[in-house]
């Protein structure tokens, strides 16, 4: 007979897994509004192509929270270790196969996909080479959007040292 509590049965849960939730509506069906833990904001699109769209895409939000997240990564460990980072910089290259298909083009069905996200991670930081290399591999360790896309799409991080 199992002799934990309740409270324990949770507390072990929760230490291991953290659950999210959030919800989203369309009541105009114009876009779609996301509701977070504390805050909201909308999309009107998954990608837009034309060059004078003011609007945040599905796609934008989604490269943003995976550039992000590896920034702020670096700058958790970063601090962590007496903040060695001094500035950092991030681009981030996504390539969207089967485009076409997104926005309507006759004769293009195929469906639309990332192919592959390339972070370059320019970084100003005192460490050595070798000391450098060690502290962002093991850095992004601590990401769980790099650590979940690594595992299902092409995504390569690359790291440069800033003199």
């Amino acid at each position: 007979m199992n002799s934990r509590s309740k409270d324990e049965i949770n507390t072990l849960y929760e230490s291991r897994i953290f659950d999210m939730s959030f919800r989203g509506t369309s009541n105009d069906l114009s876009f779609v509004k996301i509701f977070t833990n504390k805050n909201s904001f909308q999309i009107e699109k998954q990608i837009s192509i034309d060059s004078e769209y003011q609007q945040i895409s599905s796609l934008e939000y989604f490269a943003g929270s995976v550039l992000s997240s590896i920034l702020l990564t670096l700058l958790e460990q970063s601090k962590n270790r007496g903040s060695m980072i001094e500035e950092m910089e991030g681009v981030l290259n996504l390539s969207l196969e089967n485009p076409l298909s997104l926005v309507g083009v006759k004769g293009y069905d195929e469906e639309p996909f990332i192919r592959k996200i390339t972070v370059t991670v320019f970084l100003f930081v005192d460490l050595e080479d070798n000391e450098f290399d060690d502290f962002c591999s093991k850095a992004l360790h601590y990401s769980p959007i790099y650590n979940t896309l690594k595992r299902s799409m092409e995504l390569e991080v690359i790291f440069k040292k800033l003199i």
